[in-house]
């Protein structure tokens, strides 16, 4: 089994914009995949992640939220509309990377008596 972790380290903001005050612009984020029993070399659980910025675009004082009271849910939403892609298609992202950690693909290797 996999855990799937979002993190917003930071937002960043227009000061104001119109009538508007502390507007978010973009979006710093990560999203972790850590597997539940496969683990590194050094005995911690094997993980891997995405991260990125992402545009939030044109604030409408109509819909607006005040700074403070947005939510994780509603910043997620900002990314995944920005990226173009479901929750669902990151986390399958995530998942083939792990995949391909625990059972390699293709590996490098030389024939024995060169």
């Amino acid at each position: 089994m996999t855990t799937y972790t979002w993190d917003f380290p930071q937002i960043d903001t227009a000061p104001t914009e119109g009538s508007l005050t502390d507007v978010a612009k973009s979006v710093h984020w990560r999203l972790k995949a850590t597997h539940d029993s496969a683990t590194n070399d050094e005995g911690a659980p094997l993980s891997v992640s995405a991260y990125g910025s992402a545009g939030v675009g044109e604030a409408n004082a109509d819909s607006f939220t005040a700074f403070d009271s947005l939510t994780q849910e509603q910043v997620k939403g900002w990314v995944l509309a920005s990226l173009d892609k479901t929750e669902a298609e990151l986390q399958a992202m995530l998942t083939q990377q792990l995949d391909n950690l625990i059972s390699p693909p293709t590996v490098g290797k030389l024939p024995s008596g060169w």
